[in-house]
């Protein structure tokens, strides 16, 4: 059996979302032993944390890249049949940064892992998590996108979300997620109403039932550009990334014994958030601003 297929189920990290409706759950992670105070975002972060140490990073040769096409706005094949999407996108742009050949292949989810260890890729993008089980088989550059948590209200209804402005307002949010264990931690004077996913957090919003959705800003992002919404509301305030809570973010999967290309790519991708091109990517390919 491959590789990829006896770890499909664990490698599922990915929500295939339509570009229509929000199905993006939130994803359920360790709880954070400490609490500090979060902070929220106005705009794009920094993605990529500062390089250690100053010796010279080889470059390599040519990078073979594999990523998937089902899975909008990261990878999707668009109306004129090529592929693209931000995974797709960001791979261009570090052979561009690199200056060295690239190929980029389309594999199915479970596939990915299988195809650097079997040496028919150098790298995957598209959500391969970063676990200690997979560390067998790949090591994983730096985050190269935060996937934050955001408020939505009512168009009517905007403010800036901060906990004092939030207190005694009912807050939707889904159940059992990273998403509800932030609200009660850091923002405890809220009224929580507990729903069953992001979607009916959103309807609730929508509906007049909620003050107020706390929810994954990428899968709003969809729900807020499409018909779902009827243009009826919008972000409230920054976005939350605290990692603790809503992950560090997707990375690039590299062979685990690969440690030059992994250095390569983390030095390419410092280049892309210092000139902006990380934050160029966000704009061009979510439909409504994630921070």
């Amino acid at each position: 059996m491959r590789i990829g297929d006896a770890l499909a189920t664990m490698l599922q990290l990915k929500v295939i979302l339509s570009m229509a409706a929000m199905v993006l759950g939130s994803v359920v992670l360790a709880r954070a032993a400490t609490a500090t105070e979060p902070s929220s975002l106005q705009a794009p972060p920094r993605f990529v944390p500062p390089r250690a140490g100053t010796a010279p990073v080889e470059s390599p040769g040519a990078i073979r890249f594999v990523t998937t096409d089902d899975f909008p706005p990261f990878g999707f094949v668009d109306g004129a049949g090529t592929l693209t999407g931000f995974d797709v996108e960001l791979a261009r742009a570090l052979c561009r940064r690199l200056a060295v050949p690239c190929t980029i292949q389309v594999r199915p989810f479970p596939l990915l892992v299988d195809a650097l260890v079997t040496n028919t890729a150098d790298a995957a993008l598209g959500g391969v998590r970063d676990t200690p089980r997979l560390r067998r088989f790949a090591a994983h550059t730096a985050s190269y996108l935060r996937l934050p948590a955001r408020f939505v209200t009512r168009r009517a209804d905007v403010v800036d979300a901060r906990p004092e402005t939030l207190a005694g307002r009912a807050v939707a949010v889904a159940r059992e997620t990273r998403t509800a264990d932030f609200l009660v931690d850091f923002f405890p004077e809220t009224k929580r109403i507990e729903v069953e996913d992001d979607a009916a957090a959103l309807a609730a919003v929508k509906e007049g039932r909620a003050d107020a959705a706390f929810v994954g800003a990428l899968g709003a992002s969809f729900w807020l550009a499409g018909p779902a919404s009827a243009d009826c509301c919008a972000f409230a305030g920054g976005a939350w990334t605290e990692p603790a809570y809503f992950g560090a973010g997707p990375s690039i999967a590299v062979r685990a014994d690969d440690g030059r290309l992994r250095a390569a790519l983390d030095d390419a991708l410092r280049g892309l958030d210092a000139d902006g091109t990380l934050a160029d990517l966000t704009l061009r390919f979510f439909p409504v601003g994630l921070y």
